[in-house]
Parts: structure tokens; C-alpha cells; sequence
């Protein structure tokens, strides 16, 4: 395959994919996704116009692309955690440090996953709540150690585990709960660990 620049035309393709996807990392954090367009990723980037069409249709899909990544890596994390060895509960401590991690560690993109997501068109919302789902399967494997509620179905409170623990990571990162990493953790274990023992028919005060 013939190659300029020592690079194939399919890899030329993909660098120009990933400046973009880098440019508009950078200015969906910085300006927000209602802020931002496709003109003004390609000024940042440098690159004329007909490369944006070249990888995305839209600047829907470019976000969508971009949050994909966040989540599939956190995902990832989140299951080498739920992996390792120790009791559910410190499972269960490890998965909330690394959405915590996603926060403190890079915060653009943790703005992009918990804020400008809200913000895109149907591509991005689907892919939210793909990343809602893995998540709240990832939980669900923890709860069904222990499940002994009947009646209570454990995929919806799951669900409600994961909804519960994004906002208050939401407003955490947004400064309106004022935790440091740690005690953002040990709040959201808390509520994994209410429904964890409603789940595993403990009473209030029991345990």
C-alpha cells in the first residue's frame, strides 16, 4: 500500500479523526457543546473544512464519538475493579473510585460525560444511556451475591444505584456538594450499601 509521509491513506484518515476528536474534547469542555462548531473544532485543529464529513456527519456524531470513548475506558476500569479481589463492598468502593478518578483526573472529560452529554442531539443520548446500561449491569452483578428481596426486581435498582450515584457525581463535580475524592466515595458506597442490604433482606438498623 502506497504511503506518503510514511503513512497510509487509511492512517492519514484516523490522525485526522483523532485531531478532531481531540479539538472538540477541548472545546465542548471549555465552551460547552451549544457553544461550539464544527468550523471552530477545525480552526482548532487546523484542518480546512471537508475533513469534518470525512469522519462525522454531524457534531452530534462527534460528541457521541467522544463520549463512546469516556465510557467504554471507564467501563473497562470499572470491571478490572469489580475483578479484584476483596469483598463486594470493597468492589463496590474500587468501580466508585474510578468514576471518581473520571472527574478529578481529567476534567474535561468528565464535563463532557456529565454535562455536555445532556446537551447533544438523539446520537449522544443514545450512547448515554448506553453507558448508563453498562454500568448499572456492572452494579447489578454485585447486588446478585447477595439478593434475597422478593418483589424487588434487582435490574431496576441497579438502575436507580447507578442514576443515584451520577448525580452526586454531577454535583459534585459541578461544586455543589464539596467533597474531596475520598469523601465523594464513601458517600456513594453509602447508598450502594442501603440498597445492597435491602437486597439482601437486612432491616434498617440491622447488621
Amino acid at each position: 500500500m502506497r504511503k506518503y509521509g510514511g503513512m497510509t491513506a487509511e492512517e492519514r484518515v484516523a490522525a485526522r479523526r483523532r485531531r478532531i476528536m481531540d479539538a472538540a474534547t477541548e472545546l465542548f469542555s471549555a465552551r460547552g457543546y451549544g457553544g461550539t462548531s464544527m468550523r471552530a473544532v477545525l480552526r482548532h485543529c487546523r484542518l480546512p473544512d471537508r475533513y469534518f464529513t470525512e469522519s462525522f456527519a454531524s457534531l452530534d456524531e462527534l460528541l457521541a464519538a467522544i463520549l463512546e470513548e469516556i465510557q467504554r475506558d471507564e467501563a473497562a476500569k470499572c470491571q478490572a475493579a469489580l475483578a479484584a479481589a476483596g469483598t463486594r463492598r470493597d468492589r463496590a468502593r474500587g468501580m466508585l473510585d474510578v468514576l471518581a478518578a473520571g472527574v478529578v483526573d481529567d476534567p474535561r472529560k468528565g464535563r463532557i460525560k456529565l454535562v455536555e452529554s445532556l446537551a447533544g442531539g438523539p446520537l449522544t443520548a443514545a450512547e448515554r444511556r448506553r453507558g448508563l446500561r453498562r454500568l448499572a449491569s456492572l452494579v447489578e452483578s454485585l447486588l446478585r451475591e447477595d439478593w434475597n428481596a422478593p418483589g424487588a426486581d434487582v435490574t431496576a435498582m441497579a438502575v436507580a444505584v447507578v442514576g443515584g450515584v451520577n448525580q452526586i457525581l454531577l454535583n459534585w463535580a459541578d461544586g455543589g456538594l464539596e467533597f474531596s475524592r475520598e469523601e465523594f466515595v464513601g458517600q456513594a458506597l453509602r447508598f450502594f450499601d442501603a440498597v445492597a442490604a435491602f437486597g439482601a433482606g437486612v432491616p434498617p438498623g440491622g447488621r
